[in-house]
């Protein structure tokens, strides 16, 4: 009897280290892999946000445990959103930042298990102008669905899909960005 609970108790370990090796290491998102497309749109950014913008704070990141699962860092989530200002023609020289914007990553809605793993990020963005006044002040929530196809392995499904939710929450901004024309000029009245 002893043996046979000894050989149970084995087997079991066997399987808990075959499913962690097969499982893989979670890994951080990657920022380059967070950048929002540039899209071709019927309305352009306000004029004055061109060359005016800057990322003066990002707050909420977590660091990825490699033994947990992925997460998303205050640095990548700052190099992804500068890197889509670049890109966007809103950022300003280092000294001439018309526009800083403050990012607190509230959190991302993770699944624990699945074959399509959906994250939804949870982000607050702020754009003051120089008389800091708020120019944009919203809460995004941006869900993105990351499948098999996508990535094989679970953990790396999960950072793909932490990926593309903090992707699309950057072009949701931007979407709001295209619409700040309106609120300065309401707020100028």
């Amino acid at each position: 009897m002893r043996n046979r609970i000894l050989n149970t108790g084995l087997s079991l370990a066997m399987a808990a280290i075959a499913a962690i090796s097969l499982s893989g290491c979670a890994t951080a998102a990657k920022p380059e892999a967070m950048v929002a497309k540039t899209q071709t749109t019927d309305k352009p950014f306000p004029d004055f946000l061109s060359h005016a913008m800057c990322v003066r704070t990002v707050t909420g990141g977590e660091k990825t445990n490699p033994l947990w699962v992925s997460k998303v860092d205050n640095d990548g989530f700052r190099s992804a959103l500068g890197t889509s200002l670049d890109t966007a023609g809103l950022t300003a020289p280092a000294s001439s930042c018309a526009y800083p914007i403050d990012v607190n990553l509230l959190g991302l809605s993770q699944p624990g298990f699945g074959f399509d793993m959906t994250v939804t990020s949870h982000v607050n963005y702020k754009v003051y102008d120089s008389k800091a006044q708020p120019l944009v002040l919203e809460t995004i929530d941006a869900p993105f669905t990351a499948t098999v196809s996508d990535a094989f392995v679970g953990v790396e499904r999960v950072r793909v899909a932490n990926e593309g939710a903090i992707r699309l929450s950057i072009q949701k901004f931007f979407d709001k960005l295209r619409d700040a024309s309106a609120a300065k000029t309401a707020s100028a009245n």
